[in-house]
């Protein structure tokens, strides 16, 4: 029994050193690849472990946009052409003097249109997706899915977009008429959620008058960062070859098994029932049985898998989700505090509509001059 015990306790000691140790290896790498910029004489913030330069965006106590631009701020006012980042441990260039970021973005382009950032196409296929490709799929992803952007595209999709903005309407005056409140960036999360979940996934969501539906359930659960996504992250940043090989996904295996359901169980629907609609996942299912969108094309390129049709779908989801209601919510609120502004932009509409007899169609859309620069100015913090 002492000996039973003496090896238990043996056991534990070793597993505690060989822990620490771990841990001591992986705080020395962090340190020493913190020096990385700086041995090259280019200029570094003040990188702290595990997160680098990034903790307070980790932490979601900063927006990703904001510290970029504050950094940026900050380099130029040093008056430095260039500064390093450190995205955990992994090394980031931020280019600041104008020449050089022409140069980057259009003389070298072919050197740089990688973005560098961490996908498994094997272990996490929602993460192979166009933002995230590098080289030569990324450059045939792209020049197969441009023409789904294209304002014909989105023409063919305004009926559906127009069918769940009634239906939010109709949830607001319900609300307007009992002298209920509502939270705006909560309608217009939904209202994203709906038109997404139709054109993308093919799916009447309802999220208006089910605010628990799956959909939107799971699509708060991508923006969702547990303790465990943090780990998952400080791993795919620092060591992207270690998370292969233990299959880390950067979403959760829930969110990937039900975006990947959704797609499949509705494209294989359609196709078994010859069902087509005018809608993103439609362009989808045409490159994945044809490798074009236009049947007129002579030469088609490589056909789109399941999981590959997934992953764009999915994109266009994290795209256009929070970043279309929080810039709407933004509007609103500015409108509402500017009254001036809210009223131009009423007369706007009210003389566009007119014109085209009341109707809300995609040709008054595009004559939304004021109101465009409304939303536009909210990049740039100046409404007026």
């Amino acid at each position: 029994m002492y000996f039973a015990t003496m090896s238990q306790l043996l056991t534990s000691y070793l597993a505690i050193i060989t822990s620490i140790f771990i841990v001591l290896l992986i705080y020395i790498y962090f340190k020493l690849s913190y020096t990385y910029w700086r041995s090259r004489g280019v200029p570094q913030l003040n990188p702290s472990f595990p997160f680098g330069d990034m903790a307070s965006v980790i932490f979601r106590r900063e927006n990703m946009g904001d510290k970029i631009r504050r950094i940026y701020s900050e380099a130029r006012s040093a008056g430095h052409k260039y500064v390093g980042l450190y995205f955990f441990s992994r090394k980031a260039f931020m280019p600041v003097d104008p020449i050089l970021v022409k140069n980057i973005l259009v003389r070298d382009f072919a050197n740089f249109h990688d973005r560098g950032i961490y996908y498994d196409e094997k272990n996490d296929p929602l993460s192979a997706h166009l933002f995230s490709l590098a080289g030569p799929k990324w450059r045939n992803l792209r020049a197969k899915l441009t023409p789904a952007y294209s304002p014909k595209q989105l023409r063919n999709m305004f009926g559906i977009i127009m069918n769940c903005g009634e239906q939010m309407n109709e949830l607001i005056e319900d609300s307007a008429k009992i002298g209920e409140a509502v939270e705006i960036k909560e309608i217009l999360a939904r209202y994203t959620t709906d038109v997404i979940g139709s054109c993308a996934f093919g799916l009447d969501c309802n999220t208006m008058r089910n605010p628990q539906a799956e959909f939107r359930l799971m699509g708060k659960r991508a923006f969702t960062q547990t303790v465990s996504d943090v780990l998952n992250m400080v791993v795919i940043r620092s060591f992207p070859p270690i998370a292969k090989l233990l299959g880390l996904g950067v979403f959760s295996r829930n969110v990937t098994d039900f975006f990947k359901r959704v797609v499949r169980e509705t494209i294989e629907y359609r196709e078994a029932n010859r069902i087509e609609r005018n809608d993103f996942l439609q362009l989808l299912v045409q490159l994945k049985n044809h490798g074009k969108l236009d049947c007129s094309e002579e030469k088609a390129g490589t056909a789109l898998t399941m999981d590959e049709a997934a992953a764009q779908a999915f994109i266009f989801f994290l795209a256009g989700f929070e970043t279309t209601s929080t810039t709407s919510s933004f509007a609103i609120l500015e409108m509402a505090l500017n009254g001036n502004v809210q009223n131009t932009a009423r007369r706007e509409i009210q003389k566009v509509l007119e014109k085209h007899g009341g109707v809300l169609c995609y040709e008054a859309i595009q004559e939304f001059t004021y109101l465009d620069m409304v939303i536009q100015g909210l990049f740039f913090n100046n409404v007026s």
